[in-house]
C-alpha cells in the first residue's frame, strides 16, 4: 500500500471486546465471535460522532489510518445507516485502501453486455453520473438514477451448478454459492484492492440455508453474499500443499468469462468438474497473451503478515510451480489437472464456519479486500422479482489497481506484473 508502513496486527478473531480506533473519531470493533466462527472475517465501523453520512473528505489521516487497519484486519466491513450517500463518494472512498486505483470500474468503461460474457448475464447497470458504480439486484425499477428502465437479474447457482438442488430442497429453503470470485476480469486489467457495495433495497424474505458436506447447515439471509479468507483457506493447507502454492505462479483462461460460458460447476461453487464445454480460445473475442492475468497463488497483502491463497478456481488455466531445492520449473497446462490441484487446496475452505454470510440491511456500506477474500452471491430470488417488498438494489464499486498482486514468497523469476509471461 503506497505510504503505509507495515504495522503489527492484533489477534485474528479474538480481541472483540472494545472498539480500536482513537478518542471521538472514526473506530471499529470486530464482529462477535458466533458470527465470525472461524471465517476470520468481519468488523463494524463506527464514524466519528459529527459525521453521521460517510464523507470522506471530512475523515483525518488517523480516521483513514484505522479505517485501512479496520479492512485490512479483518477482509470485510460494514457502516451501517449510509442511506442517503452519493454514488460518488464510492469511488473516493476506495482510494483510501488504494490510491493507485483507476477511475474505471475494473470490468471496464461500460457495463459488461457481450452475450459471448457470462457476466453479461447479470444485466448490471452503470449510474451515469457516476460510472465507476454498477447496479446489481434483482428486479425492475423505473426512473432509477436517470435510467428510464431498469432490470437487473440475480443470478443463482440453478443456472450454473453441473447438479442443482433438488426442487424439494429449494422447497425447504436451501440455497448454495453461485460461483466464488474475485472481482477482476482477468484480462487487461489487474484486480481491484477493495470492492464497496451499497444495499439500496433489501428483500423481505425469509432466511434461507446453506447445506455443507459435513457439519451443520448454516442459516442465512435471502441474497446474502457469502465470503471467505484467503488467509484462512491458506491456513488448512498441509505443510506440503503450502510450499507448493508458495512457488506456483496461476495463468487465468485468456478471455476467462467467455471461456467459461458453457461450463457448469461443483456444488460448492469452487470449480468446473469436467472438461468439455469450454469455448476454445481460438473462438473467443480478440486477445494476447500479454494482457492474460498471471498471479502468484499465494499474494502478501497490506497490514496483514499472513499468506493469502487467492486463486479464482473456475477460470485457472495453466501453473507454473517451481521445486524450491532445484529452482527447476514444472508446467501444469492440463486444464482438468489445474483445476484437481487448486480445487484440492480450496475445497475444505466449504464448511460452515468458515464461511461469512452477510445479512444485508437497507443503507449498509460494506467494503471488502478484494484480495483477500473470494466472494459469491447466493440466495434463490427469481420467482421474487417482481415483488415490491422482494427486490433487491446495491450499488457495486470496484475499480482496476495500478499496481499486480504481490508475491508472498519472493523468488528468483516469480512474475509479478499481473500478465502472462510471453
Amino acid at each position: 500500500m503506497p505510504g503505509l508502513t507495515l504495522v503489527p496486527t492484533h489477534d485474528h478473531g479474538h480481541d472483540h471486546g472494545h472498539d480500536h480506533g482513537h478518542g471521538h473519531g472514526l473506530s471499529f470493533e470486530p464482529l462477535a465471535d458466533n458470527v465470525r466462527q472461524s471465517s476470520r472475517i468481519g468488523a463494524e465501523v463506527h464514524l466519528p460522532a459529527s459525521m453521521p453520512l460517510l464523507d470522506v473528505s471530512q475523515l483525518t489521516e488517523a480516521d483513514k489510518d484505522v479505517l485501512r487497519q479496520a479492512l485490512f484486519e479483518n477482509q470485510v466491513v460494514v457502516i451501517r445507516n449510509q442511506r442517503g450517500i452519493d454514488p460518488t463518494l464510492l469511488p473516493q472512498l476506495a482510494k483510501v485502501f488504494d490510491s493507485t486505483a483507476s477511475d474505471v470500474h475494473s470490468a471496464g468503461p461500460k457495463a459488461v453486455s457481450d452475450p459471448k460474457n457470462i457476466l453479461s448475464a447479470y444485466k448490471a447497470g452503470r449510474i451515469p453520473r457516476a460510472p465507476q458504480v454498477g447496479i446489481i439486484g434483482s428486479g425492475r425499477f423505473k426512473d432509477y438514477e436517470g435510467i428510464a428502465d431498469l432490470e437487473v437479474v440475480h443470478l443463482d447457482h440453478t443456472l450454473f451448478h453441473e447438479t442443482p438442488l433438488s426442487q424439494h430442497e429449494l422447497d425447504q429453503g436451501y440455497t448454495r454459492p453461485y460461483r466464488w470470485h474475485m472481482d477482476t476480469p482477468f484480462y487487461e486489467r489487474l484486480p481491484g484492492e477493495v470492492t464497496i457495495l451499497h444495499a439500496v433495497q433489501v428483500p423481505e424474505l425469509a432466511k434461507q440455508k446453506l447445506k455443507f458436506p459435513n457439519g451443520p447447515d448454516k442459516e442465512i439471509a435471502a441474497g446474502a453474499t457469502a465470503f471467505f479468507s484467503g488467509a484462512r483457506a491458506f491456513e488448512l493447507l498441509d505443510d506440503d500443499e503450502k510450499e507448493f502454492a508458495l512457488n506456483t505462479t496461476v495463468t487465468y483462461a485468456p478471455q476467462a468469462y467467455e471461456y467459461i460460458r458453457q461450463c457448469r460447476a461443483t456444488e460448492d461453487g469452487l470449480t468446473i468438474p469436467t472438461v468439455g464445454r469450454e469455448t476454445p480460445v481460438d473462438e473467443v473475442s480478440e486477445w494476447s497473451w500479454d494482457k492474460v492475468a498471471e498471479h502468484p497463488m499465494v499474494w502478501r497483502n497490506p497490514l496483514d503478515p499472513r499468506p493469502f491463497l487467492q486463486v479464482h478456481g473456475c477460470c485457472v488455466y495453466k501453473l507454473c510451480t517451481r521445486d524450491p531445492a532445484s529452482g527447476q520449473v514444472r508446467v501444469v497446462d492440463d486444464v482438468a489437472q489445474v483445476r484437481k490441484i487448486v480445487y484440492g487446496f480450496q475445497r475444505r475452505i466449504w464448511a460452515a464456519e468458515n464461511i461469512y454470510a452477510h445479512d444485508w440491511k437497507e443503507g449498509d456500506l460494506v467494503i471488502f479486500h478484494n484480495r483477500g477474500v473470494m466472494h459469491s452471491i447466493t440466495g434463490q430470488l427469481a420467482q421474487y422479482q417482481y415483488g415490491e417488498h422482494q427486490r433487491r438494489l446495491l450499488w457495486q464499486c470496484t475499480m482496476t489497481s495500478g499496481k499486480a498482486p504481490e508475491a508472498y514468497r519472493k523468488y528468483a523469476g516469480v512474475n509479478e506484473t499481473g500478465f502472462a509471461k510471453i
